[in-house]
């Protein structure tokens, strides 16, 4: 059973539905996924094994630095997506 999470997924795909309409790009469930993939892949994972610790994570990552990287993480991603869409 998998008792670890990464929780910057979470914060990633949160903040995208936040700030999607602002991206001008596809929204198709391929590009969308791309996107989060790509930022994931250029931020650094907050892994986390217990309730408690999901919410210090949760607390550290809603630090605006932390919300400035996963923003602008998701504007180069739809950049890069929108040059070259899989769909």
């Amino acid at each position: 059973m998998k008792m670890y999470q990464n929780m910057m997924e979470t914060m990633v795909e949160d903040t995208l539905d936040i700030v999607l309409p602002e991206l001008d790009c596809c929204t198709c469930e391929f590009c969308r996924n791309d996107m989060v993939a790509y930022a994931l892949n250029h931020l650094p994972p907050r892994y986390v094994v217990t309730q408690s610790g999901s919410v210090i994570s949760k607390a550290d990552t809603m630090r605006i630095q932390h919300m400035t990287d996963i923003r602008t993480a998701l504007v180069q991603a739809a950049q890069v997506v929108k040059e070259h869409p899989r769909h």
